[in-house]
């Protein structure tokens, strides 16, 4: 499956029902991360309407490291609800999403619960942002609602068969994964060199990060930083051991 939606914590068991319904409409997989309703609530099926059988099968993830193994890309779906975007991921528009799904990439669209959306720290999980336009006077959408809208401004992406001789993968954006392991290593060596210290560190960090996502850089190029990386960090070492001998 190219294309997956993923609730996180979810409450309302009739947003459950429909999301799985629009999710069977437009042939994508659904996940639920940490879910606060019980699948089998009969406002979820009777939301689910048709797609009863969907539901039953939906998955459930306990956390967000299972995402990584679906997708090479996560989404945050988000309008952000007037906070500041510094320190968040890159935006992306349905077309460039689009343009990875027609290229055979795995793309999670992650929606936040109906209290509040996904927060701070979960949006800083994912590669990118999308939201969806509405009218300033009334932006806010109902989850089920907002599930529907993304799948029926994708649809239709499933990825074409590649011809021989085409580089597939190999050119694309590193997938989330591998993000993770440049990101992790790139502040554990920062913090080696003592950087960024006191005070505003974790807000410092989250900036650098928004950063590196929004560069996109290759599965190549992700392996060469984090050969750089590495051999700033034993070369940090081998200084620090020399300093606390003399």
């Amino acid at each position: 499956m190219t294309l997956s939606v993923v609730l996180v914590r979810t409450h309302n068991p009739g947003n459950l029902g429909a999301a799985a319904r629009a999710a069977k409409n437009f042939g994508a997989e659904l996940l639920l991360l940490q879910p606060r309703v019980e699948i089998s609530h009969g406002d979820a099926i009777a939301f689910a309407s048709g797609a009863e059988d969907f539901l039953r099968k939906v998955n459930v993830a306990a956390a967000w490291s299972d995402l990584l193994d679906r997708a090479n890309t996560l989404v945050a779906m988000s309008s952000l609800r007037g906070r500041v975007s510094r320190g968040l991921p890159p935006p992306v528009t349905f077309e460039e999403i689009s343009s990875s799904l027609r290229r055979g990439r795995r793309v999670a669209l992650v929606f936040g619960p109906e209290r509040g959306g996904l927060t701070t720290e979960e949006l800083r999980a994912c590669d990118s942002r999308l939201r969806i336009q509405t009218s300033t006077e009334f932006p806010t959408l109902n989850l089920a609602q907002s599930v529907a809208i993304a799948l029926a401004l994708l649809f239709p992406f499933e990825a074409p068969r590649r011809r021989r001789g085409t580089t597939g993968e190999k050119s694309e954006a590193a997938t989330a994964r591998e993000m993770r392991r440049l990101l992790t290593s790139f502040k554990e060596t920062l913090s080696s060199a003592g950087y960024p210290g006191r005070g505003h560190s974790k807000e410092v960090l989250a900036e650098i990060e928004s950063y590196l996502k929004r560069g996109r850089p290759t599965s190549r190029e992700v392996t060469l930083l984090l050969g750089a990386l590495g051999a700033l960090a034993r070369a940090l070492g081998v200084r620090a051991s020399v300093r606390s001998r003399g």
